[in-house]
């Protein structure tokens, strides 16, 4: 089981150009990972679990908490979600799989585009810009990402903090505001558009399966 503290956001259409240059900010390095796609399957009404496919394992993320809306930065406020992950490694051949997929209507591709930086949190809450992509024991992802599904494009941002469970919170907020403050300005991240993957698929308009 791996924990997770997260805040995320979803922004319909490709990713402005001042949000590519604020993302550039700042210390350590940029990780681009190879697109990959992700199948997901479709619970509609269902906004704390995730199910999908993603390279040969089956992965299960259950969200166990909630807080409240938190304001990181007079522009930038969300909610803040604890997820429990799992991931298990599938012995069904690829084409089973995807007949299986096909047969039973429910499973979205959902293609993505990842460009992550990391932060480790040290003891008396220092927070470092990492320039390897080895993560930490301690610390929190900041991540940008073009998503496409049920032919639309989508892009999101997110700050995922890894570690130790009773501090992923605090480490979080540490990372997010740190963030925050030394770059410029930040571009608006609202509330209303503050949901984890599980909300957004959820409520994905003309989702359909696909293969």
């Amino acid at each position: 089981m791996y924990p997770t503290a997260e805040i995320r956001w979803f922004f319909q259409g490709p990713i402005p150009l001042e949000v590519e240059a604020w993302f550039q900010q700042g210390a350590g390095s940029v990780e681009r990972e190879p697109p990959r796609t992700d199948r997901y399957l479709r619970l509609p009404g269902s906004d704390d679990l995730n199910v999908k496919l993603r390279e040969g394992h089956l992965e299960i993320k259950l969200r166990v908490g909630q807080v409240n809306t938190l304001r990181l930065h007079e522009h930038v406020s969300g909610v803040v979600e604890r997820w429990h992950k799992w991931s298990f490694e599938l012995a069904e051949p690829a084409g089973a799989r995807t007949e299986t997929m096909s047969a039973a209507g429910s499973w979205i591709a959902v293609r993505k585009e990842r460009r992550l930086r990391t932060y480790q949190v040290k003891r008396g809450g220092r927070v470092v810009a990492l320039t390897s992509s080895e993560p930490p024991a301690e610390g929190c992802e900041l991540e940008l990402s073009t998503i496409d599904a049920a032919g639309q494009t989508w892009w999101t941002l997110a700050f995922e903090a890894f570690g130790d469970e009773s501090a992923l919170r605090d480490n979080l907020v540490l990372v997010a505001k740190q963030v925050l403050s030394v770059r410029d300005e930040p571009p608006p991240f609202p509330t209303d558009a503050s949901q984890g993957y599980a909300a957004w698929l959820s409520n994905l308009d003309g989702a359909e399966a696909r293969s």
